[in-house]
């Protein structure tokens, strides 16, 4: 008799994350004999995992950028990646009175004149393109104020920064909560590479695991996600007790739509393509 082998994964509290998990979760499909743990943590912290040689979890969700930092432990799982779209993707946003600082884009500072932007998270896809696109677009310096996912916009409104780059559902609020946009990265990316999408983030698993366990999991996902968007109604009910920005019902069904696609369900050529400019971004500023 085959023991059962129990594998624990974590997620970031983003909701298509917790949608592409739903049917493996809640045993809605065979699961081949696994047994499945679940954990939910940021990004950033599941980032830090990794880089810290932490192993508690087979599969976890990675930002593409820490990714290439630890694939001689694990590697990038073809099923369950999230990419921006060609008019959607993480953001820099302002107020009206930060955007004219970007504005003035003379280069002239004091230390204590430096514009700030709040970073949910250093290790993350989205920072290593804002690091590239500042530097190729303004001659100003900037200091980053690392932060958590869910305090962007608590800092603007204080004015303890100037701008702040959005990931996750906060993408889809900052219009209504009267901020301004610098920069969307997902149509910068787009425009700039031949209308390729820019990549995100990903689900990695341990390599430890041997070349059958790991095919046998990368099938598993693929089918959860599918049964995922075929059963989209349950799947949502349950991925939206994860969104942290209180969304409509628009505005989820709005963002599982972006985030969960054709490139979720598995990687295409022209993805791979794009994940290798990504690392060339990552080689150039590390």
């Amino acid at each position: 008799m085959q023991l059962t082998k129990t594998i624990r994964i974590a997620h970031s509290p983003d909701s298509d994350d917790a949608f592409m998990f739903y049917a493996i979760k809640e045993k809605k499909i065979d699961l081949q004999g696994f047994n499945f743990e679940f954990a939910s943590d940021e990004i950033a912290k599941l980032n830090q995992l990794a880089l810290d040689g932490q192993d508690q979890y087979q599969i976890l969700a990675l930002s593409f950028a820490s990714l290439f930092q630890v694939e001689d432990e694990y590697e990038l799982m073809p099923s369950g990646c999230s990419f921006a779209g060609k008019d959607y993707g993480p953001k820099i946003v302002s107020s009206r009175d930060g955007l004219l600082r970007f504005a003035r884009n003379d280069g002239q500072h004091t230390r204590n004149d430096l514009i700030k932007i709040a970073i949910p998270g250093k290790n993350t896809s989205a920072f290593l393109i804002t690091q590239h696109y500042l530097k190729e677009n303004y001659p100003n310096k900037f200091k980053y104020v690392f932060c958590a996912y869910d305090e962007v916009f608590d800092l603007l409104e204080s004015k303890k920064v100037d701008a702040s780059l959005l990931i996750h559902e906060a993408q889809l609020k900052y219009q209504e909560m009267g901020f301004e946009l610098l920069v969307d990265f997902g149509v910068w990316w787009h425009k700039n590479y031949s209308g390729i999408n820019m990549p995100l983030g990903c689900n990695a698993i341990k390599k430890d695991l041997g070349s059958d366990c790991i095919a046998k999991l990368n099938k598993l996902l693929k089918e959860s996600i599918l049964w995922a968007k075929e059963n989209f109604s349950e799947s949502m009910e349950y991925s939206r007790k994860f969104a942290q920005n209180n969304l409509d019902d628009a505005n989820a069904i709005k963002y599982l739509d972006m985030y969960v696609n054709d490139t979720t369900i598995e990687l295409k050529e022209d993805d791979y393509k794009s994940i290798q400019v990504l690392r060339k971004y990552f080689i150039g500023i590390n």
